[in-house]
């Protein structure tokens, strides 16, 4: 899959602080870096738009037929007072989320067939939304 904009080469993620989940959405959604002079603009600025489009748009198109994961859009657009399954998308790509749903896209991207209630990761991510 090199040629998806979102990078499933990533199998795991972690960070600790607002610096390192931007670092890892830049990783993920394989943004062109700006140059900035100041760091802190960097990290803050440092959004491509155009490669952040395409990239919700190839994860939507993946996954957004599936009923598990309408489930889980469904949930997490409810947190933003919407039905949208593409705000809840987003959503699940916010910072207490990402890693949960990164890990729930790639076991689904690796075995879209053998995806299902029962996958740790898909488990996890809906326990979370549901508690």
């Amino acid at each position: 899959m090199e040629d998806a904009p979102y990078d499933l080469s990533v199998s795991t993620i972690s960070y600790n602080d607002d610096f390192e989940y931007r670092k890892t959405i830049r990783t993920l959604f394989r943004m062109e870096q700006k140059n900035f002079t100041d760091d802190v603009v960097l990290d803050e600025q440092d959004i491509d738009d155009p490669a952040m489009a395409k990239t919700l748009d190839w994860i939507f198109e993946k996954t957004g037929s599936n009923h598990l994961f309408q489930t889980l859009y469904s949930k997490a657009a409810g947190f933003m007072l919407s039905e949208d399954l593409q705000t809840g998308l987003c959503v699940l790509l916010a910072y207490d989320n990402l890693p949960l749903f990164h890990s729930a896209l790639y076991a689904y991207v690796a075995d879209p067939n053998g995806f299902n209630k029962k996958t740790p990761a898909y488990v996890s991510l809906h326990a979370k939304l549901f508690s």
